[in-house]
């Protein structure tokens, strides 16, 4: 039964992270492993400087129309068919992580195959291709070299990020006030607190602080003390800002335990015992893919029963893998809740665009130009919708209207619907300025199935109102 009030409020402090931050990890929706029909994921391992280079536009044939293009093509606007390769193409700058030792090659996956859809399927930006300038980054420098490299591109209207943790702050602060920044999946504070950028997923600021209000509003009874298992400084951090206020209000003891950073479930069931936090109603676990497993097992190894609410973080492939590895079939751990943007992989719909997503990522994502093979659950799938968005954007400005200044005013003004993303946006709202979505879902893998908990699809998302100072 409900226990409080669905939308909360919270005071944040300016230095948030989550805690994927340090580690590449996103609050971006993560779900089970990929199904049989798309192949797993990989991550490229290749060091090397700063590029740019132009992914050329597909131009294939007219494919038939099918029921997952009509939503596409009524949300951007488009035409059914390919567009025309005797048109001039139109560029949209794409700046992402990658190679380096920690890179995100798979937002590379979702935003190409968006690119070749459109090409094909949905007649372009009224006829005319669209091509992706790519640069990318591995270290800070590169974010403002990548930056200055769109600059200086003048059919550049507007720059696309895929995940970033370290060189997007150079990013924004060289583009700022000359061309606007759609932001792929914001993982550290600059992304959230950026001028002239446009964050149109909940993130971390959403997703987090909704696992907390989603234990105390949705859960048979109001928890009396509940453990945050954190990942690293920035988990911590992430748990005292943007958890702990909002359990403290209502009354509920919040204990924190870190885990190491190459945690065991024996080593974390030893550190739970030593902070008294075994005994708790409720873990989250704000942890890397390694930290998921460690508390999984902890929780065996101390044959405690706690409600595991989490972030998506802990549904991917490691994890089903270590499941399979102990004899189990669940790809997830039976009973557990994972929090994402409000919609489902598991339990596609056709309203939000998931149905239209899965059908073509399936068809066109395959490898990125740097290798990396699919994995549409993490990293692809916002990027997917960022460019089925700034699609949207261009065909209703037309060729002729694209410009820094219109785009800008198509992203500041943008209330949605967002393809994945439940509820209305709002950007400029309060401290996290640049995050522009404000409501999130929980869904629970029970029974050997997946059930809406508290999302979109049962008619119960989360609104969480982030303000500030």
């Amino acid at each position: 039964m409900r226990r409080a009030p669905r939308s909360a409020g919270v005071l944040l402090a300016a230095a948030v992270a989550s805690a994927c931050a340090s580690s590449g990890q996103t609050a971006a929706p993560t779900t089970a492993a990929p199904t049989t029909t798309l192949p797993p994921t990989t991550t490229s391992t290749i060091v090397a400087p700063t590029t740019s280079t132009t992914v050329a536009p597909t131009t294939t044939s007219t494919v038939p129309v099918d029921h997952s293009n009509d939503w596409a093509l009524s949300y951007t606007e488009g035409s059914a068919g390919a567009a025309d390769p005797a048109m001039a193409p139109i560029t949209i700058g794409f700046i992402n992580q990658e190679p380096s030792l920690v890179g995100f090659p798979e937002a590379s996956v979702g935003i190409e195959a968006a690119v070749k859809y459109v090409n094909a399927e949905l007649g372009g930006v009224h006829g005319h291709s669209v091509a992706l300038r790519k640069c990318t980054v591995a270290s800070a420098v590169d974010g403002t070299n990548c930056a200055n490299d769109m600059l200086r591109d003048r059919t550049i209207s507007f720059v696309m990020t895929g995940t970033l943790v370290f060189g997007n702050q150079e990013i924004y602060a060289t583009l700022k006030g000359q061309k606007p920044v759609l932001i792929g999946i914001g993982v550290t504070t600059a992304d959230f607190l950026a001028d002239d950028a446009y964050y149109f997923d909940a993130g971390s600021v959403g997703v987090i602080p909704g696992l907390a209000i989603f234990s105390l509003t949705e859960l048979p009874s109001v928890p009396k003390t509940v453990t945050v298992i954190h990942a690293n400084e920035a988990g911590k951090m992430a748990a005292t800002t943007l958890l702990k206020p909002l359990f403290d209000k209502a009354g509920v003891t919040m204990l924190l335990v870190a885990a190491s950073d190459v945690p065991t479930g024996f080593v974390l069931a030893q550190a739970l015992k030593d902070a008294a936090a075994d005994k708790s109603d409720v873990f989250i676990p704000v942890v890397t893919d390694q930290g998921c497993i460690a508390t999984y097992d902890a929780i065996k190894s101390l044959g405690v029963n706690p409600s595991v609410i989490t972030t998506s973080q802990c549904s991917g492939a490691s994890m089903s893998d270590h499941l399979k590895s102990l004899g189990l079939t669940d790809p997830v751990p039976d009973g557990w809740y994972f929090g994402g943007y409000g919609y489902s992989y598991y339990r596609p719909d056709d309203a939000s665009g998931m149905n239209t997503y899965l059908t073509k990522i399936a068809k066109y994502g395959g490898l990125s130009t740097t290798g990396a093979a699919l994995d549409y659950s993490r990293f692809a799938g916002p990027m997917f919708a960022n460019l089925l968005t700034a699609v949207k954007f261009m065909n209703e400005l037309g060729p002729d209207g694209i410009t820094p200044e219109a785009m800008r005013d198509k992203m500041k003004t943008f209330t949605g619907p967002m393809m994945l993303q439940a509820g209305p946006l709002q950007c400029g709202l309060g401290l996290f300025k640049a995050a522009c979505a404000h409501t999130i879902g929980v869904e629970q893998y029970t029974g050997g199935q997946w059930i809406s908990a508290a999302d979109a699809l049962n008619g119960k998302p989360i609104a969480v109102t982030v303000y500030g100072t």
